[in-house]
């Protein structure tokens, strides 16, 4: 499959910033560049599943599609977790269809071929005296799969690079704020009607918090912070906290919860945000960590699973209610998705031609400049 673009196409977004204009609008609206980002970017490359604690009872699961490919994740008798390809090794019937649950065992609806959580075949009905049939090597396929604080990446083709140059130093942050330790308390799955890149640059950007999100605003002024630069796939920085307000809640940003452990005092006055290409969003506040993962349908609309994690004392303890963060981030999530939703409807019009950063916009630059490379790479 030919590159999207050419480098000539890509020359403009590649400049520095303030001499820079955005990405060519057909990368948002082109059905074929999404098929290429789908073969080259998510089954090609590393992609955030999610993170392992929600895997940790046996035969917990989550499933992912990733263009027509759908993924089983699940845990074993250990609470270790696993990664397959979500077909029988019979008529490749679908196992699971359930975007997320608990099962007793894992067995196919068609034949009722049954597997074990670590994905070898445990029976197959009718298959003792067929010739040349092992059941030791007729599991399930597995995905390549790995760990790294708490969050699971996958790499379907399994040739992509080495998963820390991938991460490079954003894995810091993620061990600072505990994030392997950590516990799923919310989950909320969106369908959002734009492309997995226009929510990628809404994210990096707060410009639009004074009109958009009032409620962020009041909480954290949206020229605050810092920009975060490293090695690795990523871009992100922070946001500075405004004086009163302790996290991100819909209380009016009023601590209800103890910090993050090892986090110092000037630390909780800030809300980290990282973006790792291509396809995660981590939200490191003073008290818990969001997690949004980006799965695209088409050019057109983006599946998103938005998770919240906190630290598991907080989370034992009988009074803990994490809707204050969770009803804030839904609000600010939704007017998120409008936004993006109204740029999904413009920016393929024929009145509309690549616009320029401003000067504030260097994490959007930056996101912008990993997709231009990913387009033009070999």
């Amino acid at each position: 499959m030919a590159a999207p673009f050419t480098p000539e196409e890509l020359a403009a977004t590649r400049r520095p910033l303030l001499q820079a204009t955005q990405l060519p609008p057909r990368a948002y609206v082109d059905e074929q560049v999404a098929d290429w980002e789908a073969e080259h970017l998510f089954l090609g490359g590393w992609v955030c599943v999610g993170h392992a604690q929600p895997l940790a009872a046996r035969g917990a699961f989550y499933t992912r599609e990733i263009a027509g490919e759908s993924l089983l994740f699940v845990g074993d008798d250990g609470g270790r977790a696993h990664g397959f390809f979500n077909v029988c090794r019979h008529r490749g019937a679908r196992l699971v269809s359930e975007p997320e649950g608990t099962m007793r065992r894992l067995q196919c609806p068609y034949h009722a071929w049954c597997y074990g959580f670590d994905g070898r075949l445990r029976s197959a009905p009718h298959t003792a005296e067929i010739e040349n049939f092992d059941p030791a090597t007729s599991g399930l396929n597995r995905v390549r799969m790995e760990e790294r604080h708490g969050l699971l990446f996958a790499d379907v083709s399994g040739a992509a690079g080495p998963l820390d140059e991938h991460l490079g130093d954003l894995a810091p942050h993620l061990a600072h704020y505990r994030l392997g330790e950590l516990e799923r308390a919310a989950a909320i799955t969106y369908d959002v009607g734009s492309n997995w890149k226009a929510i990628v640059e809404n994210y990096s950007e707060c410009l639009h918090c004074p009109g958009v999100h009032p409620e962020l605003n009041r909480l954290s002024h949206y020229m605050s912070g810092d920009e975060y630069e490293g090695a690795g796939a990523w871009c992100g920085g922070s946001m500075t906290l405004n004086d009163g307000a302790e996290t991100m809640a819909s209380n009016g940003g009023h601590g209800i919860r103890p910090a993050i452990r090892g986090l110092t005092h000037r630390e909780q006055r800030d809300v980290l945000y990282f973006a790792l290409f291509p396809n995660l969003l981590v939200s490191l506040h003073p008290d818990y960590v969001m997690v949004h993962t980006l799965w695209p349908r088409g050019a057109g609309r983006t599946g998103v699973v938005c998770e919240w994690y906190f630290e598991p004392e907080t989370v034992a303890r009988p009074d803990f209610d994490p809707s204050d963060a969770v009803d804030f981030w839904d609000t600010v999530n939704r007017q998120d998705w409008h936004v993006c939703e109204l740029v999904q409807r413009g920016i393929g019009s024929r009145g509309h031609v690549a616009g320029r950063y401003t000067e504030t916009e260097q994490t959007v630059h930056a996101f912008d400049q990993l997709v231009a490379e990913a387009y033009l790479s070999p």
